[in-house]
């Protein structure tokens, strides 16, 4: 992403460019200053673009120009100042306007003409009627940007001082838009992930934290030092501490209300097992799905689309979670039910003592017994994570597309491993009659949380509670057939460090995805407020 700032010569575009660039601690480039260094290096010899209009005519500059365009049209998150003489040509325009936000500056002809008499005019400007010359000039430069400029902004004598400090809140808003990517999540508190299973390192961007927090490594680390690999005998014997670095956003431990970058090294990659599966297509796993999107992909550990992945979101919804404990929410989940051992009673203080993170201290150890004889059998079990919301007050959630169980739902069904969730009685409403599903209410409170703690999109007040399907890990050593990327048919033994059950280091995944979403909804009903009987 960069921002382009064009329009005609006089507007001011340098000036306004270079603060913007000094506020936002980004680089700066002019695409006349790019223009001399091509011609110095073609040619030998160094001059000014005026000069070397008037020597070789404004086509040969025009075609100067579009290489120095090309160039620029490379470059990310900087600021690029260019003439509005260039983005009269379709290709220019298409050059810059990828990955871009687009500032146009306009002015009234009086003004800009009063300022050229200062600065000069150019060469294919002079002559008679010049000023008619410049005047359809600057009227072609707007109409051929106006249509693609996210932000017009006119300069005049009396804003020009401040013009910069208007456009930055106007470019704050439009990044934010651009934020809407499908690595992006959330509404006021927006996360991003970035990195690879067997990449350099994976991490998160948090955006929309108020200033002020404070926080810490230790408040991230120590939800990281749940989800991290090589913690007992049931998960993956990859040794990755999972040690989390805040490079921004943080200032003498509170948070500046900037964005909060957070990142993860990976330590103990290990891509050699892959380079004999590199051209096959992993059963169960989105080897052929990515291909056939992209046309290319990180076979190494499947890449965005490995468990490794949830490493930025654990450190994103740590904060959450501290957040919403100080306004008396909690939230925890346990493993239900593994392999189709499923647990019957629900010791809150045990799931942490126990590997696989059961609730039920009398079926823990059958679970994990059942996760060793997968994985001595070469094969891997899944199962159903609980996870309950306490604490939580009425009235947070919006009605028909963003309903706080309809958000809940697609912020835990993006964690690649889950297949399914409900609320409350869930799947079992439909065997049910009204008159059995329906929560009644007497004395002030509810009766029953048939509904899972949610009605028509917003909390109810009371628990919500919700149980997840969790399916087997798709990387096991028994024998399978697939297909490589030329469609043969071949089998496949998967080799590597694999978890053989996904559900206990699952849990804390899903604790953070809730936690974001609770907490944005929390934000946006903050903004939105309760109507009180006054406008």
């Amino acid at each position: 992403m960069k921002i382009i700032i064009t329009g005609p010569k006089g507007v001011g575009k340098s000036t306004i460019g270079k603060r913007i660039a000094e506020i936002l601690h980004i680089p700066f480039f002019e695409t006349d200053e790019m223009i001399e260094t091509l011609f110095e290096e073609k040619h030998g010899n160094k001059k000014s673009c005026r000069q070397i209009a008037t020597d070789h005519g404004e086509s040969f500059f025009r075609e100067l120009e579009k290489e120095a365009i090309k160039k620029a049209a490379l470059y990310d998150w900087c600021i690029i100042a260019t003439g509005g003489g260039a983005m009269i040509f379709p290709e220019n325009r298409i050059q810059l306007r990828k990955e871009s936000v687009m500032i146009l500056l306009k002015a009234t002809v009086d003004f800009l003409w009063q300022r050229m008499q200062v600065t000069g005019i150019p060469p294919f400007l002079q002559g008679d009627n010049a000023f008619d010359k410049y005047s359809q000039r600057v009227q072609k430069i707007y109409e051929a940007t106006e249509h693609i400029s996210d932000i017009i902004y006119t300069v005049t004598k009396e804003n020009e001082d401040t013009a910069h400090e208007d456009l930055l809140y106007q470019i704050s808003f439009v990044l934010s838009q651009c934020m809407h990517g499908t690595n992006t999540f959330g509404q006021v508190l927006k996360v991003t992930t970035f990195g690879e299973s067997h990449g350099k390192a994976l991490g998160a961007v948090v955006d929309g934290l108020k200033p002020g927090i404070p926080l810490s490594v230790e408040d991230i680390q120590k939800q990281l030092d749940r989800r991290k690999p090589g913690q007992s005998s049931v998960s993956t014997q990859r040794k990755e501490a999972d040690s989390v670095e805040i490079v921004s956003g943080l200032f003498e431990g509170k948070t500046t209300g900037t964005p909060l970058c957070m990142i993860v090294y990976n330590k103990d990659q290990d891509s050699r097992a892959y380079e004999s599966i590199k051209d096959i297509f992993r059963p169960g796993h989105a080897d052929f799905t990515f291909w056939q999107k992209f046309g290319i992909r990180d076979y190494r550990g499947g890449g965005r689309s490995s468990g490794r992945e949830t490493v930025g979101r654990v450190a994103a919804g740590a904060i959450a979670l501290k957040m919403l404990k100080e306004k008396g929410v909690t939230i925890v989940a346990y493993a239900e039910e593994i392999a189709g051992i499923k647990g019957e009673k629900v010791d809150i203080d045990f799931i942490e003592k126990n590997p696989v993170r059961s609730a039920d201290p009398d079926k823990a150890q059958a679970m994990e017994q059942a996760i060793k004889q997968a994985q001595a059998e070469h094969d891997s079990v899944g199962g159903i994570v609980a996870c309950i919301i306490k604490g939580l007050p009425a009235g947070l959630g919006d009605p028909v597309f963003c309903k706080l169980d309809a958000r809940l739902a697609m912020a835990v069904m993006s964690i690649g491993a889950v297949k399914g969730i409900e609320f409350g009685s869930g799947f079992a409403a439909a065997r049910k009659r009204g008159s059995e599903n329906n929560d009644q209410m007497s004395d002030g409170k509810f009766l029953t949380n048939n509904a899972g703690g949610i009605l028509g999109g917003i909390s109810t007040g009371q628990d919500i509670v919700m149980r997840i399907a969790v399916k087997p890990t798709p990387s096991i050593a028994k024998p399978q057939k697939t297909m490589d990327i030329d469609g043969n048919t071949v089998d496949i033994s998967i080799k590597g460090r694999h978890d053989p059950c996904i559900v206990p280091r699952i849990i804390p995944v899903v604790e953070a995805m809730v936690a974001l979403v609770v907490y944005d909804a929390w934000l946006l009903q903050e903004r939105i407020g309760r109507y009180d009987g006054t406008v």
